[in-house]
């Protein structure tokens, strides 16, 4: 009877690791297009401040964050500060960007496990909307997850079981 419980729940468990890794392409898929989406839109701002760089500041946007920060008035001291911020953040989205749109499959998961931007996943999660995308990285990256965490599962077990059984051992 413990053999048939054992054998469902593998079963559950692998079935669910599966549908969960699976998920993982779409997931970064809609994360990319969140990061993007906020590029472009922090983008868009940072052009604004450009062209005013452009048309008072000979077209450099350090010397208007300079001339700003400089000033004695708070709020344009602010300003200089926020435009300062946006273009950091600019560059930050647009290198987290290339780093996870790597053309090989692998080496983006790799980034995007490694380099995930906390703010933008916690977003991505919010609104994710579950897809069973049917391409190989998404099969592979399901399959690969099963095995794996049910790899894991029984390691464990044969584990605790031996542990358990030295134990009983040096008991008696």
């Amino acid at each position: 009877m413990f053999a048939l419980i054992n054998n469902v729940i593998d079963r559950c468990f692998f079935t669910l690791t599966f549908i969960l890794g699976v998920q993982l392409p779409e997931f970064m898929q809609q994360y990319q297009q969140r990061l993007a989406g906020q590029l472009a839109e922090a983008n868009s701002q940072l052009n604004q401040f450009e062209n005013i760089a452009q048309q008072h500041f000979d077209g450099s946007l350090i010397t208007m964050i300079t001339r700003y920060k400089d000033n004695t008035e708070a709020s344009i001291i602010s300003t200089g500060e926020l435009i300062e911020r946006l273009s950091v953040r600019v560059e930050y989205l647009a290198s987290h960007l290339a780093q996870i749109t790597q053309a090989d499959y692998l080496h983006g998961v790799y980034q995007f496990i490694w380099h995930l931007d906390q703010e933008i996943a916690r977003g991505t999660a919010e609104h994710f909307s579950m897809a069973i995308p049917l391409e190989l990285n998404a099969i592979a990256t399901g399959a690969t997850l099963a095995i794996g965490a049910l790899l894991l599962k029984e390691l464990m077990l044969l584990t605790i079981k031996r542990t358990f059984k030295t134990k009983k051992n040096t008991l008696i």
